[in-house]
């Protein structure tokens, strides 16, 4: 368990808190590129770690990220007019370009200098493989943009995905470190504790972890009765990443399907869920994931099976079709993560074995955000890092091979 100072620290991520002040030193998902279709389009109102922003694309195709009030009395630049370049308040007629200069000042006298000393917040954007990224930290800080695999892949071999997770994001980081859940939660049969092939199957395997400059790798390691080890590895990367291992998705027998995660908050009571399904070695089958994953979303990307409708929960089902009666895995694993409440009390939890990477993932976050403030580096931006290696694996290896080096991924 946590102590209450340490899960307020965990979960608060406004401006000025040091869990905030640490997650503003990484490039982060914003918004799909989907969401600004089009130069001079609609400005698009975007919440992000407690900050209320509006993103959109100018004239030229370039994004903008300005803080939504706008410089002068306040009003919502989500309102604004987008045109020459720049975003007009509707208000007195201010303009602001994508650096935050503003461009025209219609109620100042010609001449005056007031315009030069007037400057919108303004933050670095940069688009990559059907994502729109920002940067919210100190400019003098900002970090090499990560060379991830799967961004080299899109759009044949990749699909980016975004979806509202209604709770604090570490509590939905957790569950995306978690393999015990998997065989239980995601079980599309019948399932009681007194089936045979319950019992027979292993829902206990060994967990571990291995600490990298990144983050972290857990592994789950089956014995097999022919005393061969089945080991699926999930990496972590900090501070929001995971990379799901293959092997778990259902009928699609592609051992080289994978999923990258990332929860970035909202604010500190909802999470913006993004991911990337891929594949490094043939196409991707994106309906399939679609219908698999349970991408059903409205105009806002929240989910239609969501807690006011009680993930239409089918009761029936639950007996003759899955465990949980609730269809789609994403949508599985949110309910579970939203059932927790907003912010998860952590002083009461009572964890277990297979809980090994959360809690390492905790440590993580929570020792480096006690230690910015002494001017220590964040985990995973040093430019040496290969991103393009982290990946994860399911995988057979002999007896006695240590897991941790099983596989043929760094």
């Amino acid at each position: 368990m946590l102590s209450k100072e340490d899960n307020e620290l965990l979960t608060r991520t406004g401006p000025g808190t040091p869990m905030g002040q640490l997650l503003r030193r990484y490039w982060l998902p914003a918004l799909l590129s989907e969401e600004l279709p089009e130069p001079d389009g609609r400005p698009v109102r975007l919440p992000l770690l407690g900050e209320r922003l509006v993103a959109y694309r100018d004239s030229t195709g370039a994004v903008g990220l300005l803080e939504e009030s706008c410089p002068h009395r306040g009003a919502s630049l989500a309102l604004g007019r987008n045109e020459d370049g720049a975003i007009r308040c509707i208000y007195h007629g201010w303009q602001f370009d994508r650096e935050g200069r503003c461009t025209d000042m219609p109620t100042e006298r010609p001449g005056s200098p007031f315009p030069e000393r007037v400057r919108a917040q303004a933050y670095p954007t940069r688009e990559a493989a059907g994502i729109v990224w920002a940067y919210l930290g100190p400019p003098q800080l900002m970090p090499c943009f990560p060379n991830f695999l799967w961004l080299k892949l899109y759009p044949a071999r990749a699909a980016a995905f975004k979806i509202l997770e209604e709770c604090n994001w570490a509590q939905a980081l957790e569950g995306g470190l978690d393999m015990a859940h998997a065989p239980i939660l995601h079980r599309s049969a019948p399932w009681s504790v007194r089936d045979d092939d319950v019992r027979q199957r292993n829902l206990a395997p060994r967990h571990d972890v291995q600490l990298t400059p990144y983050g972290l790798r857990y592994g789950a390691i089956w014995d097999r009765e022919d005393g061969a080890q089945h080991v699926r590895i999930i990496s972590y990367v900090a501070p929001w990443w995971t990379i799901t291992s293959p092997g778990s998705f259902g009928s699609r027998q592609i051992s080289a399907d994978r999923v990258a995660n990332a929860w970035v908050p909202r604010d500190d009571v909802s999470a913006w869920h993004f991911q990337y399904y891929f594949n490094p070695e043939q196409p991707i089958d994106v309906p399939w994931r679609i219908a698999t994953a349970g991408y059903e979303v409205d105009e806002h990307y929240r989910k239609q099976r969501n807690r006011d409708n009680g993930y239409l929960q089918d009761a029936a089902a639950m007996r003759t079709e899955s465990v949980s009666g609730i269809r789609g895995v994403i949508t599985q694993d949110h309910a579970v993560n939203e059932s927790q409440g907003p912010i998860v009390d952590r002083t009461k939890e009572h964890l277990a074995a297979c809980d090994v990477a959360a809690i390492a993932m905790r440590k993580i976050l929570l020792d480096a955000a006690k230690s910015l403030a002494a001017d220590q580096p964040p985990p995973g931006l040093d430019p040496a890092i290969a991103y393009d290696r982290i990946l994860s694996e399911t995988i057979d290896a002999p007896a006695g091979v240590p897991w941790q080096t099983a596989g043929c991924w760094d």
